[in-house]
């Protein structure tokens, strides 16, 4: 046998066989049962998670939409007339709000909890705001026109004294009891009577307006008046019942009518004590003064 065949080695001079290695084969799990191959990686389970938790879940479309309507109904608060739109938008936002608080909870199946909370304080916000403004809206129209309690009262009471001069002390003042025209608006004033304890127990006055719409567009009560009720000469503050009384609606000052339609309206307010009350109302947008007012003896 040649050397270079026993060796395995060629020839001098002949060309060199090139060897590639080989490729390794796979490592194999051990035969042990559970026993793990080296350099393996497993995930590992996150302390106190949820097997949901690699499910997303979606944001709450209550939540935004709540936030979204408080946002508009905070801008629109501070606008005039306009505000009425805002303290509806608050009432929508504010249930929208809630709902999405409820969606949102711990282990529920949407997010965004920190936006519901906001659209809930947004809306609240906005409400308050809108009431706000129309009851400063109300002291500057008053002040513009010139128009307080205390002339109308001197005027009611000069018209029963003297009555030949009863129509001209009305039409200088213009001031009607009970009943009378406020531009193209029809007001009277039902009544006046103690009511349920406010939610702070406070003791309210419940006073029922009738008035029609004479124009030619749809009217709100409280946009088209402003009504207002007082003792000791110092304006009443709006009632919030918790257990609304009967009879009353806290939307019908929010609900438009048709011209030519006639519409009751009641209005709580918190009574300072137990002395007469002055119930007075006024055009909003009427400038010629007119006041339709009584003053009522609480029993």
């Amino acid at each position: 046998m040649d050397d270079n065949q026993q060796y395995g080695t060629q020839p001098y001079g002949s060309p060199q066989t090139v060897y590639s290695p080989q490729p390794q084969a796979a490592p194999t799990m051990p035969a042990t049962p559970g026993a793990l191959p080296p350099n393996t990686v497993y995930p590992q389970p996150v302390p106190g998670g949820d097997p949901d938790d690699d499910v997303p879940r979606k944001l709450s479309a209550s939540a935004v939409a709540g936030l979204v309507l408080g946002i508009i109904g905070i801008i629109f608060s501070f606008i005039p007339i306009i505000n009425n739109v805002a303290f509806i938008l608050g009432i929508i936002g504010l249930v929208l709000g809630i709902i999405g608080l409820v969606a949102t909870k711990r282990g529920g199946k949407r997010r965004g909890r920190g936006l519901a909370i906001a659209a809930v304080i947004l809306t609240v916000l906005a409400m308050v705001i809108t009431l706000v403004m129309q009851q400063a809206t109300g002291k500057a129209l008053d002040d513009a026109l010139g128009t307080s309690s205390t002339t109308s009262q001197s005027a009611s009471s000069g018209a029963k004294k003297d009555s030949g001069d009863s129509s001209s002390s009305a039409a200088a003042s213009g001031a009607q009891d009970t009943e009378g025209d406020l531009g193209k608006l029809h007001v009277k004033i039902v009544s006046a009577a103690k009511s349920g304890a406010d939610y702070n127990g406070q003791p309210t006055v419940l006073v029922t307006y009738e008035w029609t719409n004479n124009t030619d567009k749809n009217q709100v009560f409280s946009v088209a008046t402003s009504a207002k009720a007082f003792q000791n000469g110092k304006e009443l503050d709006m009632a919030i019942y918790t257990e609304a009384p009967a009879g009353y609606d806290s939307n019908a000052s929010l609900q438009e009518i048709q011209p030519g339609a006639t519409q009751q309206v009641s209005v709580g307010y918190v009574l300072q004590d137990d002395s007469p009350v002055d119930v007075e109302v006024s055009g909003t947008l009427d400038l010629s003064g007119a006041k339709v007012s009584h003053t009522y003896q609480l029993q």
